[in-house]
């Protein structure tokens, strides 16, 4: 693992919150029928995944067998398509786990790593076929087939390195609904813009959009139609931006303006109709919403910004459509399940909340 040098460390602090590689969004929002969702939080500082089962009325209830502890800090986490599997990265290795219909996990490979990767972050693709890795060393996207039985192997091509400018500090990975355009958060090296091929697992880096100076491109989600991306950009520009997509994977923001937040915006998450954006504002430990109108353009909800818990650091929203879930790293509490306010329109209010480890740094939920 590299080690940042004090300076760099000091740049991390002002921008991101320090610690960049621990800091993860939680994956875009599924659109399965699932009567009961799940969700699973990394607790970094515990080196713990714990499962919950979310009950149709926002109650959390933690699943039989959690938590599960691993040898070493998880970073982050993805839950496939298909709900079959959730994979777990540290710095070194990924480990694997079957998720049964009732939610409950099942280590796979007798509990031993599937592969060895530096995980930043991880994304599985809309076919279920391929398990992505955002390398922590800031210079590689690593590849994985997914075996029917959960296992994976090194892709055909095994991903892609390459070489960004600036001073990359690697916070999230997202891929559009079609799965053949990838998108990577580097912090002060802004995003990285990748085709896949889904067939042959082929990757190609397409365009790099640099954000303004000091400024840091923490968390990012794209729009279920892969139209738009939204930024949440801490920094000396700090605030939610838009940007289209083009095809070529130039980025474009839809206007000059960037749409005000609370302090460090760290991740957003767009609601399932798409016509909401949260973020998450980690140094005032806030969520800040906007509606979502023509060209998405945003305008902030009434009584935004929403209390949050301690340093919340990831925003997930559930299958249903019905909640947003908020992990805290810093507690007070680990977890909040919010609704959304019948009589104002995009309002959240805080349904449940649970403890679930030291520093919940992700939440990622069944589609």
């Amino acid at each position: 693992m590299k080690k940042l040098l004090p300076s760099a460390l000091l740049l991390c602090t002002l921008l991101s919150g320090c610690n960049g590689f621990f800091f993860k969004e939680t994956a875009q929002p599924g659109t399965g029928t699932a009567a009961t969702n799940y969700a699973f939080v990394v607790n970094s500082g515990a080196n713990t995944i714990i499962g919950l089962g979310i009950s149709t009325a926002g109650a959390i209830t933690a699943l039989s067998g959690s938590p599960i502890t691993l040898g070493t800090s998880p970073i982050c986490a993805t839950v496939t398509r298909d709900n079959k599997y959730l994979y777990v990265g540290t710095v070194s290795q990924i480990f694997g786990y079957s998720i049964a219909a009732d939610g409950t996990l099942a280590a796979l490979n007798k509990g031993a790593a599937l592969a060895n990767a530096f995980c930043a972050d991880m994304q599985t693709s809309p076919d279920n076929k391929w398990l992505m890795v955002l390398d922590g060393s800031a210079n590689a996207l690593d590849l994985f087939s997914i075996a029917a039985d959960g296992t994976v192997a090194v892709g055909t091509n095994g991903g892609l390195g390459f070489t960004p400018s600036g001073t990359p500090v690697p916070h999230v990975l997202r891929f559009a609904p079609s799965g053949t355009l990838v998108v990577a958060a580097m912090g002060t090296a802004g995003e990285l813009v990748f085709s896949f091929n889904t067939t042959t697992g082929v990757l190609a880096l397409l365009t790099q959009t640099l954000p303004p100076a000091l400024s840091s491109d923490n968390g990012i989600a794209i729009d279920t139609t892969g139209s738009y991306l939204y930024v949440a950009r801490s920094g000396s520009a700090p605030g939610l931006i838009v940007n289209t997509i083009a095809t070529s994977g130039v980025l474009t923001p839809t206007t000059t303006n960037v749409y005000a937040t609370g302090t460090q915006p760290y991740s957003v998450v767009l609601n399932n109709a798409g016509t909401y954006a949260y973020v998450a504002n980690r140094g005032d430990s806030t969520i800040s919403g906007y509606a979502i109108g023509t060209n998405a353009a945003l305008t902030a909800v009434a009584g935004s910004p929403f209390s949050s818990g301690a340093a919340v650091t990831s925003l997930a929203a559930d299958s249903t459509g019905k909640y947003i879930l908020a992990a805290a790293y810093s507690s007070a509490p680990d977890l909040s399940l919010y609704g959304f306010d019948p009589t104002n329109a995009g309002r959240l209010y805080v349904v449940s909340s649970a403890a679930t480890g030291t520093n919940a740094s992700l939440v990622t939920l069944s589609h």
